[in-house]
């Protein structure tokens, strides 16, 4: 709030722009608050599948461990066969997050998206715990850096973005089956799948990083 007003007495923003940040504020203020529930759950079952992918990394040997890897994550793939192609794995990551993203939406507009979405979210859990577990295991101390360095940035956009995604899902579903009128399902699904979209912009960000960033630090735990 203190930074906003500094910014309107430098002039940087009109008394308009102030207003519309304000509101902004407000209703991401007000969704967290509403939804805090749904965000509690994800984030429960999130953590649950990083201990679950972290256990399966450590318990598997070497070669199963490899054999896993290169089903479950396009990166590990491309580096367990020593190829690391950015654009393959850019186009991988988006065609990968972007049909995540499409099973959340479709079950955000059914009432067992109540029960499959958790799992979706715990799946990525499990997906991310066994990366950075099978990294360090294998890469020892490279494969932490590796992990801190190179994979962290695209984190922080693509779970955040994920996490508001299949909340907003998680709350429609609800609503969805609390309300049968065809006026207001008609609305809600426009208004859900608008709510979808502009967070799931957010996750290219994070594919572009994946593949355009992380390239300059795979030879790293490669030596």
């Amino acid at each position: 709030m203190f930074s906003t007003f500094a910014y309107y007495v430098l002039g940087l923003y009109t008394k308009g722009e102030i207003n519309m940040l304000f509101k902004v504020k407000s209703l991401f203020k007000r969704h967290f608050q509403d939804n805090f529930i749904f965000y509690s759950l994800l984030a429960i079952t999130f953590v649950l599948g990083i201990l679950i992918g972290s256990i399966i990394a450590n318990r598997l040997d070497k070669t199963k461990s490899i054999e896993l890897a290169n089903y479950m994550n396009v990166f590990l793939k491309h580096i367990n066969h020593g190829k690391y192609s950015f654009k393959d794995v850019f186009l991988s990551s988006l065609f990968i997050n972007y049909k995540v993203i499409f099973l959340i939406w479709i079950f955000g507009l059914m009432g067992i998206g109540l029960i499959i979405i958790p799992i979706i979210m715990c799946w990525n859990g499990i997906n991310i715990g066994f990366l950075v577990g099978f990294l360090v295991k294998n890469y020892g101390l490279k494969g932490f850096m590796f992990s801190l360095m190179a994979l962290l940035p695209q984190y922080l956009i693509i779970l955040p973005s994920l996490l508001i995604v299949t909340a907003i899902a998680l709350s429609n579903s609800v609503n969805m089956k609390k309300n049968k009128k065809r006026r207001y399902l008609n609305k809600n699904i426009a208004d859900y799948s608008m709510s979808v979209l502009v967070f799931s912009l957010l996750i290219v960000l994070g594919c572009i990083i994946e593949g355009f960033y992380t390239q300059y630090f795979v030879k790293f735990i490669m030596i």
